[in-house]
């Protein structure tokens, strides 16, 4: 199987068995750029920040590969796929390798990180405790079967910026009108901005978090 190297912040504040966020970042970027808001993140949690498998000829990883121009990016479909596959065997044996609890894996994915994000919470919501999608959407090849039933119960927080010139945020849009049939803890959030994080969205990602850590998690063990 592909390597995905990462980088970890234990908990600062010990609980028995932590809470996973695990970070995926987006096309040309690296696992140290999410990696840089741990210290805004719930000091509970174990935070895995994750490297993509694709080294990029001018520097950078990538998920999969893209064609095309910013607004109108074109994916390899056959990469994509492989994408999907290798994180979810990833996602679903990383709480053993690293002890933390089965039953609380988050993830938080920026824009790539954010597309991959959304499709394991559209196939294996089970595995997980909630999705934080940054300026990223639901790629319809990724949803073309129905959702796995879970996904119902999964909390998912969309934020998106209205001014995203990478990936239009009518595709965020599209993204939560096709969630809102099946995600009944889905909340969306635009600020005005462009293909970056506002500081309302992460003071609105941080108060999420910790509303779920604070509450049960959504199913059983997974």
């Amino acid at each position: 199987m592909t390597t995905i190297r990462t980088i970890e912040r234990r908990p600062l504040i010990e609980t028995g068995s932590a809470p996973l966020l695990l970070m995926l970042h987006g096309f040309g970027s690296n696992e140290r750029d999410l990696f840089e808001l741990a210290d805004l993140i719930d000091d509970r949690m174990h935070i895995v920040s994750a490297r993509a498998p694709i080294a990029l000829p001018w520097g950078g990883f990538a998920w999969y590969e893209l064609s095309g121009v910013p607004g109108r990016l074109v994916p390899d479909p056959v990469g994509r796929a492989q994408a999907v596959e290798l994180l979810i065997q990833f996602v679903s044996t990383l709480p053993e390798r690293i002890g933390t609890d089965p039953r609380r894996t988050y993830l938080f994915g920026f824009s790539q990180g954010a597309i991959l994000s959304l499709a394991l919470a559209w196939r294996i919501p089970e595995r997980l405790a909630g999705v934080i999608a940054a300026n990223g959407y639901l790629d319809p090849a990724l949803a073309s079967q129905p959702p796995a039933p879970a996904l119902a119960q999964l909390p998912i927080l969309q934020l998106h910026g209205t001014y995203d010139d990478v990936i239009p945020v009518e595709q965020a849009r599209a993204t939560r009108d096709m969630l809102a049939q099946y995600a009944l803890r889905h909340r969306y959030h635009e600020d005005p901005v462009g293909h970056s994080l506002h500081p309302n969205g992460l003071s609105l990602l941080q108060h999420w978090l910790a509303e779920q850590l604070d509450g049960p998690p959504p199913h059983g063990d997974g």
